[in-house]
C-alpha cells in the first residue's frame, strides 16, 4: 500500500506520457456508441471484434491488429505474453474490467512497461442485484413454480373443482405446498468477500432486514463494526448463515475455498450462491454436497469451463439454478465502462494516468516514448 502511494503521489506531481497526442488505439471491448464517438475524436481508433459488433475475436487477427497499436481498449481476450510481444508500440492496456489480471498477464505487461488501466464501479449494482434476484428465486422456488404452471395449465382448463379457489390442488398435488419458501427478514446474509461488490451487495440485503456477516482477511474489523457489520471467521459464517454468497477474488488462496468441509458446516436449510468465479468452489464437493441434501440449494452463475458442457450434473440438478454468467450485464454496465475507459484515456493523454493496476510502471514511462 505504501508503494501505491508513493507511485500516485509521483504521478500526480509529474505528469508522465506514456503516448502521443493522438495515439493509435485499437479497441476490442464492447463500447456504447456515445464511448465510441468520443474515442475517435482522442484517438486513431480502429474497432475489432465486441467493438467493432462481431463479438469475440479470432487470435491471429487480434495478433495482426496489434502489431501498430499504441493503446488497446480490451475486452475479455487473452492478453499474454505471446500477444504483447506482437505489440512492439504498445504503451497501454485501457480494460473494461475491475480486475484486468483476469485474462491480462500483469508481470509479462509490467516487464514491457505497458500500463494497465482498469475500470471502477461497473458491475457493482448489476451483481449485487442479479444476486438479490437469484436469494430469492432460490429461497422462493421461482423457478420450479413456474414450470409447474406452465406443464399443469391445460389441466385448469378441464374444470375441475379442487383447482378453483386458493390452493390449486390436493396435498402434494398443490403448489402452495410443494413450493413453501421461506422469507429473508430475520434470517443471516454470510458474505465472502467485501470489495466493492461485497459492500453494495450488503446495502441491498440489508433492507429485507437480514443480519450480515463479513469473512474477508483484508479488511479492517472496526471498519466493518462501522458500518454496522459482524466480521467473522469462515467457520462461523458458513455456520451461521442461512445465504452464503461468494464475492472474493479467485487467488491461490481463494481457490477451492468452499470444500467439502466448508459445506459441511452448512446447514441443511442453506444456499450457496456464485456470481464471483468458479475456482473458489470445488465443484464436486458441491454436487456431492446437493446429492447428499447437506445444503438446500445453489445458484451458480459461473462455471468451471464456460459455456459448461450439457453433461455437466450441476446445470441439470434440481436444486441448482444456473444462468449463463449473466451477473454484470446491465445496459448501465456497458455505458459506465465505456465512460471510464474515455475518463482513463484522456487522463493518459494528459500524463496523468489513474486507476493503474500496475503502478510500477510509472518509474519506467517516458524511457521509449514513440
Amino acid at each position: 500500500m505504501i508503494i501505491r502511494y508513493i507511485f500516485s503521489m509521483l504521478s500526480s506531481a509529474v505528469a508522465i506520457k506514456f503516448v502521443r497526442s493522438r495515439p493509435r488505439v485499437l479497441a476490442t471491448a464492447d463500447l456504447s456508441p456515445d464511448g465510441i464517438a468520443s474515442l475517435r475524436e482522442m484517438s486513431e481508433l480502429k474497432l475489432l471484434g465486441w467493438a467493432a459488433g462481431e463479438w469475440f475475436c479470432d487470435r491471429a487477427q487480434l495478433i495482426d491488429a496489434v502489431a501498430d497499436a499504441e493503446v488497446v481498449i480490451a475486452g475479455y481476450e487473452r492478453f499474454d505474453e505471446e500477444l504483447l510481444a506482437a505489440a512492439p508500440h504498445l504503451r497501454a492496456i485501457l480494460s473494461v474490467r475491475s480486475a484486468p489480471q483476469a485474462n491480462i498477464d500483469m508481470a509479462a505487461a509490467t516487464a514491457r512497461g505497458i500500463a494497465v488501466l482498469h475500470t471502477v464501479g461497473r458491475t457493482d449494482h448489476g451483481v449485487a442485484e442479479f444476486t438479490v434476484a437469484l436469494a430469492l428465486a432460490l429461497t422462493r422456488h421461482l423457478i420450479p413454480a413456474s414450470g409447474w404452471i406452465r406443464s399443469r395449465s391445460p389441466d385448469f382448463d378441464a374444470g375441475e373443482d379442487f383447482y378453483r379457489g386458493t390452493v390449486w390442488g390436493r396435498g402434494a398435488e398443490s403448489p402452495q405446498l410443494a413450493f413453501t419458501g421461506i422469507e429473508l427478514h430475520g434470517r443471516t446474509l454470510g458474505i465472502i468477500g467485501f470489495g466493492a461488490i461485497g459492500r453494495v451487495v450488503a446495502e441491498k440485503f440489508a433492507g429485507f432486514g437480514m443480519r450480515i456477516i463479513v469473512h474477508d482477511p483484508y479488511v479492517d474489523s472496526a471498519e466493518l463494526e462501522t458500518l454496522g457489520i459482524e466480521p467473522v471467521s469462515l467457520d462461523v459464517l458458513l455456520a451461521s448463515s442461512t445465504i452464503v454468497t461468494l464475492h472474493a477474488r479467485l487467488s491461490t488462496q481463494t481457490r477451492g475455498m468452499i470444500g467439502a468441509d466448508q459445506l459441511a458446516q452448512m446447514g441443511r436449510g442453506a444456499y450457496l450462491i456464485n456470481t464471483g468465479r468458479a475456482g473458489l468452489v470445488d465443484t464436486d464437493a458441491l454436487l456431492r454436497a446437493l446429492d447428499r441434501g447437506e445444503i438446500a440449494g445453489a445458484a451458480l452463475d459461473v462455471f468451471d469451463t464456460e459455456p459448461p458442457s450439457a453433461t455437466n450434473p450441476l446445470v441439470s440438478h434440481q436444486l441448482v439454478l444456473a444462468t449463463p454468467h449473466l451477473a454484470a450485464w446491465t445496459e448501465e454496465m456497458r455505458l459506465r465502462h465505456s465512460r471510464s475507459i474515455v475518463q482513463n484515456l484522456q487522463r493518459l493523454l494528459d500524463g496523468n494516468p489513474e486507476n493503474l493496476s500496475n503502478p510500477e510502471v510509472l518509474t519506467m514511462a517516458g524511457r521509449a516514448l514513440p
